[in-house]
């Protein structure tokens, strides 16, 4: 299959952040005041619904301490700040995907993101050997690797806690796809801890700079249910 050339992707990406910065401008505030069920369900929902949306993980479901694991790929930027209405839509370098995780009377979000840059984004598009020609297409295969990226970056995090800091880069194989992995711990806009698992860029597993670094380490191991990770969120240990 042919790739897309430079000039379609990054034409492709001019789209994707005109199409996010609309979905936030028009986006209505959820109505909480639910049962924790009905809460999740809607949640349900707008994952299918939503372009941008994803589900990613659930336990206890149908009872009132149903934990739902979801989130929506947004804009960003390199300071680290999501989009806010009436923001300039230049200011925003990258998108990211907030992870959100729904408890009884608690939501916990921009603490835990999945952040592409322009360029990654531009060469997802021109080597993901898929048609991603449209933003549709891009959403879908968004959709398609985010829980996997969501995973990798997890068990990133818990190689810098292992290793008190010194391990803050790995990597991961999406559907052949070599993605090198950066963690940076940071404070967000809450003023609360904040961190950021960065794709640097997207090239397949038979590229010669793939070859190369999987010859010297294997792809990042996750492991393979979400609330095995449950620790690294306090909203989940409470």
């Amino acid at each position: 299959m042919s790739y897309i050339d430079e000039s379609q992707a990054k034409g492709l990406v001019k789209r994707i952040f005109r199409n996010l910065y609309a979905a936030a401008e028009n986006s209505t505030p959820q109505n909480f005041e639910y049962s924790q069920r009905k809460i999740c369900k809607k949640i349900k929902g707008l994952c299918k619904e939503k372009t941008n949306a994803v589900f990613i993980a659930e336990r206890f479901t149908n009872t009132n301490k149903w934990q739902l694991i979801w989130g929506e790929w947004c804009l960003f930027s390199a300071k680290k700040k999501l989009f806010t209405s009436n923001s300039d839509i230049e200011l925003y370098d990258q998108i990211a995907f907030d992870l959100t995780i729904n408890v009884r009377g608690r939501v916990s979000y921009k603490s835990f993101y999945i952040v592409l840059s322009k360029h990654a984004l531009v060469r997802l598009i021109m080597r993901s050997q898929h048609h991603l020609k449209n933003p549709h297409n891009l959403y879908l295969y968004l959709k398609k690797i985010t829980k996997t990226l969501v995973f990798s970056a997890l068990e990133l995090s818990d190689q810098y806690t292992k290793s008190n800091g010194k391990i803050r880069q790995d990597c991961t194989v999406v559907d052949d796809i070599f993605l090198p992995l950066a963690l940076d711990i940071g404070i967000n806009s809450q003023g609360l801890l904040a961190k950021t698992c960065t794709i640097k860029t997207f090239m397949p597993t038979h590229y010669d700079g793939a070859v190369a670094e999987l010859s010297r380490s294997s792809p990042i191991a996750s492991k393979p249910d979400f609330f095995d990770y449950a620790a690294n969120f306090d909203i989940l240990r409470t």
